[in-house]
């Protein structure tokens, strides 16, 4: 699983189809605080149904996307 902040794993995995990890959580956003990744990545795994395995998920502060992993 990675969890990153870099927008370059998506090109890496889709573009040039270099092997896929496990899941990727991007958070695409600038932090206010040091804490508040860690306060939104807690949330993210209390919502329910979300699954992150073999998915891409794009977090933004209001609104999170998913794309199946190739």
């Amino acid at each position: 699983m990675i969890l990153t902040f870099d927008r370059d794993d998506g090109e890496l995995i889709y573009r040039l189809r270099l092997r896929s990890p496990r899941g990727v959580i991007y958070l695409r956003f600038r932090p206010h605080t040091p804490e508040e990744p860690a306060s939104i990545l807690l949330n993210l795994l209390k919502t329910e149904g979300l699954e992150f395995e073999q998915w891409f998920t794009v977090v933004e502060r209001d609104r999170i996307r998913q794309r199946p992993l190739p």
